[in-house]
Formats: C-alpha cells, structure tokens, sequence
C-alpha cells in the first residue's frame, strides 16, 4: 500500500492543510464608475509605512485612502475623457467626493494581527481578530 502525502495532509477535510493568507484590504469605497475601482490598501512590508497603495507606501491609513482615491478619480476622468463613456469629469469628481467621505467614516483603519492562542506540540495556533 503507498503513502498518499497528499490525503495525510486532507485528513479528512475538502481544502486540506493551507497557509494563512495576509492579503487584507482596507478599501472602505466600493463605487467604480465606468469600472474603475478605488485601489486595494494593503500592508507593506516597511513598518514605518505600513500602508499600500499601487506599490506606493504611506504613515498612515488617511494619506493612503486619500491616494486611493485619488488614483481611482484619474483613471474614471481619463475614461471620461476617451468618449467611450457616458459620463462626465464632473462625475468623477463626485464619485471622489465619495471616496474621501467613506475614509472618515471608514470602520478599519489599521490591519489586524494574528494572535498566538497556543501550541500543541507541533504547531503553533494563531487566531485572526
């Protein structure tokens, strides 16, 4: 009888034994006129800035939201402005208003970290918030 590494990892369960995942997106803006969204904030791996924006870093989760929607107003006004679209700049300016009113009031500012609960031996157990 051969060894299935692949089903001892399952044990039993359908998605079988994976990595946690750090891909958390603090994005509180989900308009997207003319299919163009706000960019994913992420967490950068510099400490000082750990916000992310389109490969750019920040202090700090209001400059970063701000950018994102900044970002997010050009490329809706360079749709607007190709003609393809039916809607204006003046549109987009609105949608940006949006934007920078859903930072304020945005519920997560801050990315949240794993927490130890314990170990058993042979792994340690982390729990996300």
């Amino acid at each position: 009888m051969a060894f299935d590494m692949g089903q001892e990892m399952r044990m039993g369960w359908k998605m079988g034994l994976l990595p946690r995942e750090d891909s958390q997106n603090l994005q509180p803006f989900d308009g997207s006129l003319g299919g163009q969204k706000a960019s994913a904030i992420t967490k950068s791996s510099n400490s000082e800035r750990p916000f992310e924006v389109d490969g750019d870093t920040f202090p700090d989760f209001a400059t970063a939201a701000n950018r994102a929607c900044d970002n997010q107003k050009n490329k809706c006004a360079d749709a607007a402005n190709s003609g393809s679209q039916n809607f204006k700049v003046s549109d987009c300016d609105k949608q940006s208003e949006q934007c920078k009113s859903a930072i304020s009031s945005a519920s997560q500012q801050s990315f949240s970290n794993a927490v130890f609960v314990g170990s058993d031996g042979d792994f340690d157990i982390f729990c996300d918030p």
